[in-house]
C-alpha cells in the first residue's frame, strides 16, 4: 500500500474512533439508567425506595455498616450514605460499588456490593502493575519487530524487505 493511502487510511480511522468517543462521552449519562452524585445531590428523595446502582469512597467500617461518599462531577461529596449488609472486606479509603435500596432516611441496604479498591494502596497497586505489563509488552515487540519510517510499516526486526519478499527465480 502506497504511503499517501496509508495516510489517508489512518487519518480516516482515527477520525471515526474520535467521533465514537465524543458520541459516547456525551450520550453516556442520559442512558445510565441509575442516579449519579449530581442526581442525588439535587433529587435524593426522587430515588429514595428505589433500587440503584452507586460507587462510592468508604468512609468508616462499623462492623455491618459501612458509610461511603458517593461523589459529583465535581469531586464534591454528594451524598454520605450508610450502607447495611457490605459483606465483602473493606479498608476506609477504598472503593466500593453497591446494588440495593436506596431508603430515605440516607441509609441503603446492599444486595450485591462490590469492592473496586480494598483500601487507598489498591489503586496505586493496580496501576504500577499495569505500568509494567505495557513496558514489558513495548519491549517485547521492539525486540522483535522494527518500524521502517520510508514506508510507515512494521517489519520483523533483522530482516530486509528483499528477504522477506523473494520473487520467483525463472532462469
Amino acid at each position: 500500500m502506497r504511503l499517501a493511502a496509508r495516510i489517508a487510511v489512518s487519518t480516516l480511522l482515527l477520525a471515526a474512533l474520535f467521533g465514537l468517543c465524543v458520541h459516547y462521552g456525551g450520550a453516556y449519562d442520559d442512558n445510565w439508567p441509575h442516579p449519579t452524585g449530581d442526581q442525588l445531590q439535587d433529587e435524593y428523595d426522587a430515588y429514595a425506595g428505589e433500587r440503584v446502582l452507586l460507587f462510592g469512597s468508604v468512609e468508616s467500617v462499623d462492623g455491618e455498616t459501612t458509610v461511603i461518599h458517593v461523589t459529583d462531577s465535581a469531586d464534591e461529596v454528594a451524598a454520605e450514605l450508610e450502607i447495611y449488609g457490605v459483606d465483602d472486606s473493606v479498608a476506609p479509603g477504598g472503593t466500593v460499588q453497591v446494588y440495593g435500596i436506596l431508603d430515605s432516611d440516607r441509609t441503603m441496604t446492599a444486595d450485591e456490593t462490590v469492592v473496586v479498591d480494598r483500601d487507598e494502596s489498591a489503586f496505586d497497586y493496580k496501576l504500577g502493575t499495569s505500568v509494567v505489563g505495557v513496558l514489558l509488552a513495548i519491549g517485547y515487540f521492539g525486540r522483535h519487530w522494527t518500524v521502517n519510517p520510508r514506508t510507515l510499516a512494521v517489519e520483523p526486526r533483522g530482516q530486509d524487505a528483499t528477504d522477506i519478499v523473494e520473487a520467483p527465480d525463472d532462469g
